[in-house]
């Protein structure tokens, strides 16, 4: 674990310019996508967020991080000032996100955990369940998500 935490250190530290903003953005899809409980996050909600943090600092830079890189590269490719992990490591890809600045977190416990670990500004999709489930009904959001996180939907 020790040389996955220096790995994404390095990546970090390598950049030419110190003043950059780094997002760490976890997509996940995967198991979610035939899903008849929960949700993935859509696009519109990824470049929304995309947008908050680039009207709330300057000079950002998202690392972009998933199970399902190819959607990933299709539907965020031609957003400015993005990059993509190929890792395929989910160890690798939790270091590397862990030590951005902020995150922007799609669904499920792994994205929580980036964020948490991560510190900084969160924002997190509020439609990771389908209204007639009971993760949807009986969930509460102020039980599972930081008070501090920021809500979106799509």
């Amino acid at each position: 674990m020790e040389y996955l935490v220096h790995v994404a250190q390095l990546y970090k530290n390598n950049s030419s310019d110190k003043n950059i903003t780094f997002v760490g953005v976890h997509v996940r899809r995967g198991d979610r996508v035939r899903s008849q409980h929960y949700r993935v996050a859509s696009k519109s909600y990824i470049v929304r967020a995309m947008n908050d943090f680039r009207r709330n600092f300057t000079r950002v830079h998202f690392i972009v991080c998933s199970d399902d890189l190819p959607w990933c590269k299709e539907n965020l490719g031609q957003q400015k000032n993005v990059s993509f992990s190929d890792s395929k490591s989910p160890v690798t890809d939790f270091a590397i996100l862990s030590l951005c600045n902020h995150t922007l977190s799609t669904v499920g416990t792994f994205s929580w955990w980036v964020g948490w670990m991560a510190g900084g500004v969160t924002t997190y999709y509020t439609r990771f369940a389908n209204t007639s489930t009971y993760m949807f009904k009986d969930v509460k959001f102020a039980d599972y998500f930081l008070p501090n996180w920021i809500p979106m939907s799509d």
